[in-house]
């Protein structure tokens, strides 16, 4: 999903014209990678410079013979479609109607480039050095390059609908969106992008060879997942009570609520908390990742996952300790303790 595009009921089939691309969306990402690899000749795997990102986006938006026909007339949601992905790169066609915009996010560790095709943009961004927010308009054919770190919020100008073209480098996985403060931008929650994994797979478990009964890894012993909670547990040692978690934030502490947002929306959230996917915990936390918070992501921070009922917190923890993070721990009861405790909540 493309520049801050949160919500998968958002998106809309992308149709093509079977009589000219037979092959279907298919089709189009070669032809466009075809395109591409003409004009970045020796890209190969690698990242793209800022210049090869500037450059892949205005050739895309000269090609319009590749794309033009695929935007609907009439569109009642936001819409966006991928022209092309590999590893190193992703290149996102987004359609922008009167009162669209993004909300402040950044992408995941990946630069990024955008070039207006038609129409105007209004790019607010954070300043590299103040911090604080800068802004301006961005008019069709004038690429608007960043680097891994930048913050920003792009909303449709004033006049006709706009159309954009988006190169990302490496391609997008994962982004975190922020809320503007007196203080800075401070990050609210982090969503997986095209992949429920983030960069990296995971790990494929083969049944035995043999035929035996429960496959699993040959010779390694079979754990129930109870058996795996407890001892995650006994690594854990301390776990807080909701009190004692509220104690901690006030001293320096970051509670991170796991949940997915379908769950938050429904139960209420904890105020203050940082909310991470479950499914790109490792590589929000891990000091070491491309795709880290930073000011977060550090060995020595102090973190408290939350869960629904402090299960799946437990073994998310384990898994950031053994990573180096070895002050992190998570809340006893998750959730539910902590509202059953008279704590805050919002709806």
């Amino acid at each position: 999903m493309p520049t801050g595009l949160r919500s998968p009921s958002d998106d809309r089939s992308v149709r093509h014209d079977p009589g000219r691309r037979g092959a279907g969306p298919g089709a189009l990402q070669a032809e466009v990678g075809v395109v591409l690899s003409e004009a970045l000749p020796g890209v190969g795997d690698r990242v793209l410079s800022s210049r090869e990102l500037a450059c892949a986006g205005s050739v895309v938006v000269s090609r319009r013979d590749l794309w033009g026909d695929l935007v609907p007339p009439e569109r009642h949601h936001r819409w966006h479609a991928l022209l092309h992905r590999r590893d190193n790169y992703d290149v996102w066609l987004l359609a922008w109607d009167p009162g669209h915009q993004t909300d402040w996010h950044d992408h995941g560790g990946s630069s990024g480039c955008f070039v207006v095709a038609s129409g105007r943009l209004v790019e607010q961004y954070r300043r590299a050095r103040s911090g604080r927010a800068g802004s301006r308009s961005v008019r069709p054919g004038s690429p608007v390059s960043f680097g891994p770190a930048h913050v920003h919020n792009v909303t449709h100008g004033e006049g006709s609908p706009a159309l954009s073209v988006h190169v990302y480098s490496p391609a997008l996985t994962a982004m975190t969106y922020y809320r503007p403060t007196s203080y800075g931008f401070g990050a609210v929650e982090t969503v997986a992008v095209d992949s429920p994994h983030g960069t990296r797979d995971s790990p494929q478990v083969t049944g035995d060879s043999g035929g035996g009964r429960g496959g699993g890894l040959a010779g390694a012993a079979r754990l129930a997942i109870d058996d795996l909670l407890a001892g995650a547990r006994r690594d854990l040692q301390r776990r807080p009570s909701p009190r004692e978690a509220v104690e901690a934030v006030a001293a320096g502490a970051v509670l991170v609520d796991l949940r997915p947002s379908e769950e938050r929306a429904a139960e209420g959230e904890i105020p203050g908390a940082l909310a991470i996917g479950r499914n790109v915990l490792e590589w929000r936390l891990d000091p070491l990742s491309d795709h880290r918070i930073p000011g977060l992501a550090s060995y020595d921070a102090e973190i408290i996952l939350v869960c629904s009922d402090g299960y799946a917190s437990s073994l998310a923890a384990v898994t950031l300790r053994r990573m180096g993070l070895a002050r992190v721990t998570d809340l006893d009861g998750g959730y539910h303790a902590w509202r059953a405790a008279g704590l805050p909540t919002t709806a």
